[in-house]
């Protein structure tokens, strides 16, 4: 008896999957009433979306796969559909299961209720408290914990993580996330609710759960490149989570097409004229519209293109035993395994003597020798039968003649999950295994495509193929790295998919699996390159139907048969308006397409993924549309090749916008320069880019073209990049310029980086969108564009808006009358000094400004316990480390925090602030009851608080804990910092950066300098340095940071350093050498020309200083000479009340405290009142309608929202809105808020009706007092 590794681990791992499914079906719950929203909008294509399954609705949710314009929608509706064959109490029935999608056709409904019986939600994977799906670019959209997530034992649920697909690393620039299943198709497991009186049950451990036991993951993935631009990759994982085994299931896309739609209205009818069709060589169907026209929609915008549905992830058959995809070929790793030849499909008589191979029901194998008795019943899996050896004839997948027609077909036999010849292979098929032949279902049929390709396969009897490790019949739960594609220096992050997190795997020399030992899954996605992260470790059977309709309509959700059959394998309809494979016309028409059949055992899963891929619309006909959609295509063949793995632009920063008085302040923070990119695990940042534009699409900026004059890329206001290097624009090898039409990125001019920017061209009461993207270099040598993030700003048919971190939405405005800004570029005041430069602060954000005082501290190179310069010795130990260069600075809250916060018993709890001081801090209770530090464990440097025990500070408990903190804690970012690559400006904190003007150079200040008494010789202060005569270094000193003072006096009051290596005698002399700054006298050598003890003209002195260690060290070397035109005989007698004052230029080090404190922006009551005379109505007069109103949201052609806006008013004032009779119309309140000084008025009544056009007169009525005049509204 034959038995692989991989078949006996198939069965432990249904068994041991089985145990856990009653845990895993009773862990969510599916309704419609957790169907959710979002929107992909990461580059140019934004489409709306369902949770529940559906591409392209909610139809008034967004735009609907469009491209380039929110209201060039391509498409009405893409939906996934499942179906499998089930042999219940013996009889057989096709279930399908299709999501609740709105479009033409019979719904798949309760006849009764009208419930869906289709795929539905589950719960948890979305912000409950929230009318979105989970967006990687939308925090709050996350659920508190991810129920996939809860059996990681290093961090239970992924609390605040992003769910991705290789960890909690967000991959792509956008993702998605959701969970559904079909708990709620009931058709087949109510005998009332079918035609066949059928009660089946999925699920023998829960008789409460419904339809199959499918549950369905769904990720979208975007990516904002260059060159993926055009593109969204839509990936489905399919598990069964019932007990039930289906031999044959079915995977298939519903595609509802309709080129020019705009949100509901269908009034244009722009659906009736499109066209469809496929390329069978690449796996892409495509829709066009005919006339090439959407005139009929007066919201469309620009030419029109074409969008592509390409397959390219399908279901694996990793039990035929034969390799379906062909990668054994490509990989090199066949097990020895042969390949079909044209005679592998001949009939076979059956013999005694012969060997024939059984498949059991786990798919292990068993040869089995045929013997001379006349009638033997043999088992393989599916199918007995009697064989009579030299009479039985057995055959499978072989081509089959129709004698009326001539026409050629395929056994049927191909097609039902049955070994029919008894040699171990699983519907083997000449026209897919041998010849690849696909044909429509014409009469005659035609031939699309028809390639000798023959693939490899298992010979059961001969052992040629057998190695579980191979890739003949791969799967991506057996634990293998069957493609040895996984990298020791790159990959070995362990299961989490992340490194540096200590869980289980990482670092131990050997790929680890998302399965564990026992077959079961982990709910983790393992290490990049193995199982469930490696897409080519399934053995995967491709696309294998596609089946067109018209009307729309036509399509039936509640006939179970009828999806069967139109996804049913081996057949390709093609569309009347096609001829010759191009269109001829239009029509209103939708289409599926399929792969199957294939087994889905129960606790398997199967995945299928699609990509919306656009391209067209520059000019030239339908075959430059197609040829440009087929590039495009090629683009997400790579990425899908690569696992979904694309080189990503750095980490987004945070960006912060303060409006101003005709002006706008942005600021952001440095994450995005220290991102290693996760594929070439290299730091490749680059530099920023901001945007500006009046749309939230920024298309008014979108004017870069390529070589044909196509707009690709975006015009920046303001471009920052490192001083490296790197410049110009980016240099692309000549396929990648090929690739891009000549588009080039431009890289920067080594201006250097900045973190703030103030934007000075904008006008008051506009509405401005900004974006700061951070951008990295891109790689010529192998064929890499650069990257940059997305800008993501959404607002919705409501008007709601959502945007990103580095996104920001401002109206710039002035403040109220009377607005008074703190000073700032104030120096800050000296506790205790030891460096000589300056520090002074600069308000960025005076909304941010919380009037505590603060102090700022510093380390250096002696004391950072780092080591700066990578020679592997750190600060007392590292001699070039003495100089107690700045490495640091620190800034203390003096002011004490106090905030409230609920408990999560011993998850983590983030607080509002991070580098927290240990001793500072106090827990208390809701009743004020003092916590003892016992009951929690506080993680200061992350700002993290969690009871120390079950119970220890119970779930939604309220406490309050009081603390200080560091706002800045161990910042290298000081201006001109040797330690860092770009260090013009500091970090920002509390609307606050600090402005350094750091002494890094340590040289003499002449200025401070000078003889106190008299006034004798010129002197030279160096470091040392001695050579000899041939010129070699014998000594070297160091400049020490350090002031001196040279005390001369009457006697002897010293003697100079005997120095052996120099030869320098101990000299008695009349003077001391007192270092200031260190507080204690110094050693030195004397270089005497006259032998007297006495300090002269051409003589010197060289400092000697103790180290840290204590060990003696060269410093400092002065050397003195007669002042200019003095004769060298002079010579001063230097005595008590004489001294040299030596002062140096040093950094700040460990020991200097600076402190700042302030003030907050108040109003002078005085000036809000001179201030009232400027208070003004903007526009004035208003015509019609204002440039400063938004435009209408996508799908919106009414309604637009008028406004006039009231500006420099005082705060807390009110503004009386009468008619030219007197009439009263309107009273409007300021909030308060002196940082805005406007109200705005959306033109109504107080009964919120529209005023008629005419004069109005208003009256401001303030604490600064009362000012009054008129405005016109013009029609």
């Amino acid at each position: 008896m034959w038995n692989s590794d991989m078949s006996s681990r198939t069965f432990q791992v249904t068994v041991a999957a089985l145990l856990l499914l009653p845990m895993m079906v009773d862990a969510q719950v599916s309704d419609r009433v957790y169907r959710r929203t979002g929107v992909h909008n990461a580059n140019q294509v934004r489409t709306v979306f369902g949770n529940w399954g559906v591409i392209g609705q909610p139809s008034s949710g967004g735009p609907r796969g469009a491209w380039k314009n929110d209201n060039n929608g391509y498409l009405g509706d893409v939906s996934p559909i499942v179906g499998a064959e089930v042999n219940w109490q013996g009889k057989i029935f096709q279930s399908v299961v299709s999501v609740p999608v709105n479009r033409p056709g019979t719904a798949d409904t309760d006849p009764s209720s009208g419930k869906y019986w289709t795929f539905e939600p589950q719960d948890g994977y979305f912000n409950a408290n929230k009318e979105k799906v989970a967006m990687s670019t939308d925090a709050e959209s996350w659920p508190p914990s991810w129920p996939d997530k809860l059996t990681d034992p290093v961090d239970p649920g992924w609390r605040g993580s992003w769910n991705g697909y290789f960890g909690k690393r967000i991959n792509a620039d956008q993702e998605s996330y959701f969970v559904l299943d079909d708990n709620n198709d009931e058709r087949w497991n109510f005998a009332a609710r079918n035609t066949k009186g059928v009660s089946f049950k999925p699920d023998s451990l829960n008789p409460l759960r419904n339809g199959l036991a499918l549950e369905m993951r769904v990720r979208g993935m975007q990516w904002s490149q260059f060159l993926a631009k055009d593109n969204i990759f839509w990936l489905y994982e399919i598990t069964n989570t019932g007990t039930t085994d289906y031999n044959k299931a079915v995977f298939g896309m519903l595609v509802g097409t309709y080129v020019g739609v705009t949100g509901t209205d269908d009034s244009p009818r722009e659906y009736d004229d499109d066209w469809s069709f496929y390329d069978v060589q690449t796996n892409l169907t495509y829709t066009g519209d005919f006339p090439r026209s959407n005139a009929r929609n007066p919201l469309w915008v620009g030419p029109v293109g074409m969008v592509g549905y390409a397959f390219l992830e399908s279901p694996g058959n990793p039990y035929d035993g034969i390799d379906n995809d062909g990668d054994s070929d490509t990989t090199g790793f066949s097990g020895g395994a042969v390949k079909f030849n044209q005679t592998s499909f001949d009939s076979v008589t059956i013999n005694a003597g012969m060997q024939i191979v059984l498949i059991n029901q786990d798919f292990s194998r068993t040869v089995y020798n045929v013997t001379a008795v006349d009638s033997q019943l043999v088992t393989t899996r599916g199918l007995s039968l009697y064989i009579r050896p030299g009479i039985t004839r057995l055959v499978e997948g072989n081509v089959l003649r129709d004698v009326s027609t001539g026409n050629t077909f395929i056994n049927p036999n191909a097609y039902d999950g049955v070994d029919n010849d008894f040699d171990g292979l699983i519907d083997e098929n000449s026209f897919v295994h041998y010849r690849q032949v696909k044909r429509t279902n014409t009469v005659p049929p035609k031939t699309l495509i028809d390639v000798l390709r023959p693939v490899r396969y298992i010979n059961y009897a001969t052992g040629a193929g057998t190695n579980p490790q191979s890739m003949i019949d791969e799967k991506r739960t057996d634990r293998f790295d069957n493609d040895q594609d996984w990298v020791l220096g790159t990959d070995d992050v362990g299961r989490d998919g992340i490194d540096g997190t200590g869980d289980g795997g990482e670092g131990d020399g050997v790929p680890t699996s998302g399965i564990d030992a026992f077959g079961n899954d982990t709910g983790l996605p393992g290490e990049p390159n193995i199982d469930k992260t490696d897409v080519s470790e399934s053995d995967q059977i491709g696309l294998t139907s596609f089946y067109y309709f018209t009307p729309a309509s036509n399509v039936f959700f509640n006939l179970d048969s009828t999806l069967w059959q139109n996804l049913a394998p081996g057949f390709f309809s093609v569309p009347e308006t096609i001829v010759e494979n191009r269109p001829e016309g239009g029509q209103d028409g939708d289409f599926f397409y399929g792969s199957g059949y294939f087994p889905l055992l129960a606790g398997t899963t199967e995945r299928f993924s699609l990509a919306l891929v656009y391209g067209g619309g520059k000019g030239g006909g339908i075959e430059e549309d197609i040829t440009d959609l087929l590039k495009n295509k090629q683009t997400v063949q790579k990425i899908y090749n690569s696992n979904y793995q694309f080189p990503q632009p750095p980490d987004k920063p945070t960006l912060t916008a303060v409006p101003g008085d005709k002006q706008v302040t942005l600021y952001w923070d440095r994450k995005a320069e220290a991102t290693v990119d996760p594929v070439l695990k290299v730091r490749d940042f680059e530099g920023y880019r901001i945007y500006r534009s009046t749309d939230p699409d920024f298309s008014d900026i979108f004017t870069i073209t390529d070589a044909t004059g196509s707009p690709q890329g975006y015009r920046p206001l303001a471009q920052f990049d490192l001083k490296n290097s790197v410049s110009g624009y980016f240099r692309a090898d000549d396929e990648l310029f090929q690739g891009s039409s000549g588009f080039s990125f431009y890289l920067g001019g080594n201006s250097g980086l900045s973190h703030s920017y103030v934007d000075r061209g904008v006008e008051n009461g506009r509405r401005y969108y900004y974006a700061l993207v951070a951008y990295d270099r891109g790689d010529e040598l192998i064929g890499i564009f650069p990257s940059e993030n997305t800008k993501i700003i959404r607002v919705s048919s409501s008007g709601e808006v959502t945007k990103d971190v580095n996104t920001v939405i401002v109206v710039p405005n002035a403040k109220v009358a009377g607005y008074e800004r703190p000073e700032d570029a104030i120096p800050l005041d000296v506790q205790t000094r030891y460096g000589t430069g300056s520090v002074l602060y600069r308000i960025l954000d005076e909304t941010k400004l919380t009037g505590h005082s603060y102090r700022v501290t510093f380390l250096d190179t002696q004391v950072d316990r780092v080591d700066n310069n990578g020679n592997g010795l750190i600060d007392a130990a590292d001699s070039s480390e003495y100089l107690r260069q700045t490495t640091q600075y620190f800034v203390y809250d003096e002011n004490e925090i106090i905030e409230d916060f609920f408990a999560q018993d011993t998850a983590l709890v983030k607080l509002n602030h991070k580098h927290i001081i240990r001793s500072s801090v106090v827990v208390r209770t809701s009743n004020g009851v003092i916590l003892s530090p016992t009951s929690y464990n506080l993680d200061t440097t992350r700002g993290e608080i969690r009871g120390a025990a079950p119970g220890a500070m119970p779930t939604d408990a309220k406490y309050s804990i009081s603390y200080t903190y560091y706002p800045i804690h161990g910042s290298p970012y000081i201006k001109s910092s040797p330690f860092v690559a770009e260090t013009n400006d500091a970090e920002d904190f509390d609307g606050l950066t600090l402005m350094f003007e750091n002494q890094w150079d340590i040289v003499l200040i002449d200025s401070l300098s000078r003889w106190r008494g008299t006034n004798a010789y010129v002197f030279n202060f160096v470091p040392f340095e001695y050579y000899d005569d041939l010129g070699v270094l014998i000594a070297l000193g160091y400049a020490r940071p350090a002031d001196y003072d040279i005390v001369f006096s009457n006697t002897v009051v010293d003697t100079s350093y005997e120095d052996p290596v120099l030869f320098t005698p101990a000299v008695p002399v009349n003077f001391r050498i007192f270092n200031r700054t260190e507080k204690r006298f110094v050693k030195f050598l004397f270089g005497e020309s006259v032998f007297d003890g006495k300090l002269g003209a051409i003589e010197e002195l060289v400092l000697v200083e103790p180290d840290s260690n204590g060990t003696l060290r060269y410093t400092w070397d002065i050397f003195f000479i007669n002042k200019f035109g003095e004769s060298v005989d002079v010579v001063y007698d230097l005595k008590t009340g004489d001294t040299l004052q030596l002062r140096t230029s040093k950094p700040f080090r460990e020991g200097d405290t600076l402190r700042l404190a302030p003030a907050l922006p108040r109003v002078n009551a005085v000036q809000a009142a001179k201030d009232l005379g400027r208070v003004r109505v903007v526009p004035n007069p208003y015509v019609a309608a204002s440039a400063h109103e938004s435009p209408l949201p996508p799908g919106v052609t009414v309604g637009r929202l008028r406004r006039v806006d009231f500006t420099r008013l005082p705060a807390r004032s009110k503004v009386h809105i009468y008619t030219a009779r007197g009439e009263h119309v309107i009273s409007l309140q300021h909030d308060g808020d002196i940082e805005d000084g406007t109200i705005s008025w959306n033109l109504k009544s107080k009964e919120n009706l529209d005023i008629a056009f005419g004069v109005y007169f208003y009256v401001v009525e303030s604490d600064a007092g009362t000012q009054t005049g008129k405005m016109a509204i013009i029609k």
